[in-house]
């Protein structure tokens, strides 16, 4: 994805967008928050086996497409916009990501194929104490081979098969069932993500080749971009969402969207999806071209992403009147999904001190 769609990408997006409608609708994503599972395995195999988003980014070598993060965020579009489950951010993003910026070739090649073909679920346990991303001292240690301590926030933990645990030490890759481990699932405000915390108590675990701040670094870089694509694509269908009902419901004798009440809020969320997809596409552009400024762009565009989302989804349920606050309707779903999404793997203040940071303010 950069500034122009490639035909190649233009062709993944609709392949993936067909596929969310036929398999994945939200009445199927409304099935699943039902159940006890943070997402459809029988989606995330298709996706992983049919249309090879699991291994779209991750190299040849190691059993994937060898694609680019940007080819990535292309397909992200899609499941963002109708808000379809799934481990990707998890494995595809964090873990994966994590294992390519490393040194430990055992792991790549122990991991990543399992990853690629959606064998295997893997997560990154980095947030501590209800912070979205620590980076810098953790307080999980490393001795004789085990891990000690909590994280909070872990993205799909309980289903995940291998956690790359931040410690003081490293990254431990610690496997599901280790003794001392203990995964608890939490009920987050967002219905369409699965959280848990993870306690390690002397669990076994390898702490893995390379340097793991940088690692860190390069992984949340990557996790803005496709988060913040994520959260543009949500963007859009709440507006599109919006717009249509505003077409639809007369008050007066009119539709509503005749009235300033309503078009300056929906111009007010298009002008958010706008300036959000066009720092979508930049960063992603910045990736591509390995520009020194990706870091920052990706910052930048999570930054845009992450506010604008959270006033369309607000402004969603307002512009529906009383049925937008009902459980029946999607509007409350994109609401969660943005309210959580502004804060998972570093909030807003983190965010302006990166982008701060990466600016040398």
């Amino acid at each position: 994805m950069t500034l122009i769609d490639t035909d190649d990408q233009r062709d993944l997006a609709s392949s993936v967008s067909r596929f969310v409608s036929g398999q994945a609708p939200m009445s199927a994503v409304r099935e699943t928050i039902k159940s006890e599972a943070s997402f459809d395995p029988a989606v995330w195999r298709r996706l992983s086996q049919e249309l090879g988003i699991a291994g779209l980014a991750i190299p040849e070598e190691y059993g994937g497409s060898g694609a680019t993060w940007s080819d990535l965020v292309v397909a992200v579009r899609a499941l963002g916009a109708g808000l379809v489950p799934t481990p990707l951010l998890a494995t595809s993003v964090l873990a994966a990501g994590t294992l390519l910026a490393l040194d430990d070739e055992e792991a790549r090649r122990e991991w990543l194929p399992r990853f690629a073909e959606g064998s295997a679920i893997g997560t990154l346990a980095v947030s501590e104490g209800g912070r979205g991303w620590v980076p810098v001292n953790p307080s999980c240690v490393v001795d004789d081979g085990t891990v000690t301590g909590t994280k909070t926030g872990v993205l799909n933990a309980a289903e995940a098969d291998v956690l790359l645990v931040s410690t003081a030490d490293g990254i431990v890759l610690v496997e599901k069932d280790a003794p001392g481990l203990t995964v608890t699932p939490v009920e987050g405000l967002d219905l369409t993500q699965g959280l848990a915390t993870v306690t390690l108590e002397r669990t076994p675990g390898r702490l893995l080749a390379g340097d793991a701040a940088v690692a860190l670094d390069t992984v949340l870089d990557v996790a803005n971009l496709v988060l913040a694509s994520e959260q543009a694509a949500a963007t859009k269908a709440c507006l599109d969402m919006t717009t249509e009902y505003a077409k639809i419901r007369y008050s007066f004798g009119q539709p509503i969207g005749i009235y300033q009440g309503v078009k300056h809020p929906l111009a007010n969320i298009y002008t958010d999806w706008a300036l959000t997809d066009a720092a979508v596409r930049k960063a992603s552009e910045s990736f591509a071209a390995g520009s020194e400024t990706a870091s920052l762009d990706a910052a930048v565009a999570r930054h845009l992403a992450s506010s604008g989302y959270i006033e369309a989804a607000k402004q969603t349920m307002l512009l529906h009147g009383g049925i937008g606050f009902t459980w029946e309707h999607d509007a409350h779903l994109y609401y969660r999904n943005a309210i959580t999404g502004n804060v998972l793997l570093g909030g807003p203040t983190f965010q302006q001190d990166r982008i701060a940071e990466k600016l040398g303010v």
